[in-house]
């Protein structure tokens, strides 16, 4: 540092990740001539049935007297714990197999990791993209060093190209090597906690701040607000809590979320204090395992957490928009607040694209959307979204929807019936990402304009009316449901009933529904007037990850601290 340099000191954005106990990577085998292999497949899209035969032709050739034993990941009604017992009494090394997506290269991580943490080696098999999340993952539950073997595909193999590519040759050696030589994986170090950027000035100190935060992918690719400790000290004012309360575990990383990392991560998104309350009710909406935050960081689904504010009161006294483009630029508190979840997703959570965030093409929603329900427009005739979700009229409260699709439209002729409505939504309802067998069950929201709603109100529907009535809409035949599989494939997803089986069964014309009950479709009013607007948002299924509401908690100084901290207002239209 030059004598007249200015020093910027900032704190560092990243979580501690919670201490799992390493261990070391299981025994190798001297050889596996005449030893008893157990092989799990993760059996979607029928994948494992090419690729195995191949491997084990492969595997034969070259070992004399291996003899092979599989299981399926989707254990069907077998509990994991039987499953594991029996793989490990039957097997001397075992091949998992296979991480082709984000979500299957994290959930055959945790078999994988298990396996060898009770004493088997073990040769983890995942495609070329998912390399860096299956390790991410086995790192964070212990094992950094597990033995993976790649396999030279991006996707599902074009016809001919398991052999064209020569495969199972390829793999059946890698397997050897994995079962038969000890992993070796460098661990990298973390970074201090406290940082010090310097510069012939404050601004280009910033910028280096900024560009070592970028190259650490500690940063959304915004300019930031440097998280200095006054910065961090002032935003701690609004909350009661302490700031080394974990307010929860942010996955994959499991980085703790301390109140006072929270801040950080508020601070460079541009928070001011009084959005505390809401980020950090948010931040236990995100990390509730209802949500799933795992399989929502980790899918190749293009989604993402999005938000909603429920409760007039704090509405106003944030200056949150609920009216005319309540989604989207314009408002300190819907841009920032949003902006802070995705920051502490990526640094607590300790997530980057390619690496274990394996959307393939990400989303809008990625630039996390923060809006506000219009409760004036209901009139009184519905309770808001935060009664609908148990909670009283009096207690504001955050709303979090792993949302896919974004499906607007304006229902026509105008104004219509509520027939015409059911018929716009349950249109968009049977196009939705989790429409099909494997992905069913989800949680989906529906939003209405104002006006859209008025015409349900005038027609005298409660929300139990409209939901129940949409359900009952939303249904396609089973063929198309099944998609030309048999129901009983999808089985051991676990989420299935007996009457949807049954109903899968009865013949391919008979309609299925696409929820699980009407009380999983949610319903608000957003936005200000005009045309008959709504907007169908669906899920991911894979999860499962569900809709979460929690309370937003205020601390007792709340009206001194929206006196010390106004300003930051912009004009609303309502």
């Amino acid at each position: 540092m030059r004598k007249n340099d200015v020093e910027l000191k900032v704190l560092n954005p990243r979580g501690k990740i919670e201490n799992k106990l390493r261990f070391p990577a299981s025994p190798r085998l001297k050889t596996l001539a005449n030893k008893k292999i157990g092989v799990i497949r993760f059996g979607v899209w029928g994948i494992t049935d090419k690729l195995w035969p191949k491997i084990e032709e492969a595997l034969k050739k070259r070992v004399s007297n291996i003899q092979f034993r599989e299981w399926s990941l989707m254990g069907g009604h077998v509990s994991r714990e039987a499953r594991l017992k029996e793989i490990i009494e039957y097997s001397d090394g075992i091949i998992v197999m296979l991480g082709m997506t984000g979500t299957s290269s994290a959930r055959t991580a945790h078999e994988a990791v298990e396996l060898e943490r009770l004493g088997k080696p073990v040769a983890f098999a995942v495609t070329r993209p998912f390399q860096a999340n299956a390790r991410f993952v086995s790192e964070r539950e212990g094992l950094p060093d597990i033995s993976l073997v790649v396999v030279p595909l991006d996707a599902l193999p074009h016809p001919g190209e398991i052999e064209e590519l020569q495969i199972g040759d390829k793999f059946a050696d890698d397997v050897i090597k994995a079962l038969t030589q000890t992993p070796r994986i460098k661990v990298k170090k973390p970074a201090d906690e406290t940082l010090v950027f310097s510069s012939e000035d404050y601004a280009r100190a910033i910028s280096n701040m900024e560009k070592y935060f970028l190259q650490q992918g500690w940063s959304d690719g915004f300019p930031m607000v440097p998280p200095t400790l006054e910065a961090v000290n002032e935003m701690l004012e609004g909350t009661a809590l302490s700031p080394e309360h974990v307010v929860g575990l942010v996955e994959p990383g499991g980085g703790e979320a301390t109140v006072r990392k929270i801040a950080v991560n508020a601070v460079m998104a541009g928070c001011v204090p009084q959005y505390m309350p809401v980020v950090i009710a948010a931040v236990e909406a995100i990390t509730d395992p209802q949500f799933d935050l795992r399989e929502v960081q980790c899918t190749s689904c293009n989604m993402s957490p999005f938000l909603i504010l429920s409760g007039q009161k704090l509405i106003e006294d944030l200056n949150i928009n609920y009216s005319f483009s309540t989604i989207g630029p314009g408002w300190r508190a819907n841009t920032t607040i949003g902006r802070a979840i995705r920051l502490i997703m990526m640094n607590l959570g300790h997530t980057w694209p390619g690496v274990n965030d394996m959307k393939t093409l990400g989303s809008p929603f990625k630039f996390i959307t923060l809006m506000a329900e219009n409760e004036a427009a209901y009139k009184g005739a519905w309770e808001p979204l935060r009664v609908a979700e148990g909670y009283t009229e009096d207690q504001p409260t955050i709303s979090v929807m792993p949302a896919m699709s974004w499906q607007p439209d304006i229902v026509q002729p105008e104004p219509p019936t509520v027939k015409r409505i059911i018929e716009y939504i349950s249109k968009q309802g049977k196009v939705k990402h989790d429409r099909l067998v494997g992905n069913w069950g989800m949680d989906n929201l529906v939003l209405l304009c104002a006006s859209t709603f008025d015409c349900i109100r005038r027609e005298g529907y409660s929300r139990a009316d409209f939901q129940k009535a949409l359900f009952e809409a939303i249904q396609i035949p089973a063929s198309e449901f099944l998609g030309g599989r048999d129901v009983k494939e999808f089985a051991a997803f676990g989420r299935l009933p007996d009457w949807l089986v049954k109903k899968c069964q009865a013949g391919p014309d008979t309609l299925v529904p696409l929820l699980a009950g009407p009380e999983h479709i949610r319903l608000c009013v957003a936005g200000g007037s005009g045309p008959y607007g709504i907007t169908y948002t669906s899920t991911f299924g894979y999860g499962p990850a569900h809709f979460v509401t929690k309370p937003i908690k205020l601390p007792t100084n709340w009206k001194s601290l929206l006196k010390k901290h106004n300003g930051w207002e912009s004009p609303l239209v309502k």
